[in-house]
């Protein structure tokens, strides 16, 4: 089973984008208590996405850095994509 949401907004308005992009984290962390997982979501949103996949010891993530790094150890390559930030990149930045 597959659900879409669509959340609308006036994109012109920055109080109904404060409150759709609130709205998206408090259903990302909803779906993952409930055990779902999310196919896709905006950049903005990937590394809440990443954290939620976090069962044994956050081993696929540790898998996905080790991965990253080996294969681009300069960090050139979309840094931060899927929540998989390379070893030289702070996450905040």
């Amino acid at each position: 089973m597959h659900h879409i949401v669509c959340i609308l907004f006036d994109r012109k308005d920055p109080d109904s984008r404060r409150r759709a992009y609130e709205l998206i984290k408090v259903l990302i962390a909803e779906a993952a208590n409930r055990g779902w997982g999310e196919y896709r979501a905006h950049l903005a949103l990937m590394d809440q996405i990443a954290e939620t996949y976090n069962f044994n010891g956050n081993a696929q993530m540790k898998l996905n850095e080790k991965l990253k790094n080996a294969l681009d150890p300069k960090g050139i390559l979309c840094p931060g994509k899927n929540g998989i930030w390379p070893a030289n990149y702070k996450k905040e930045e």
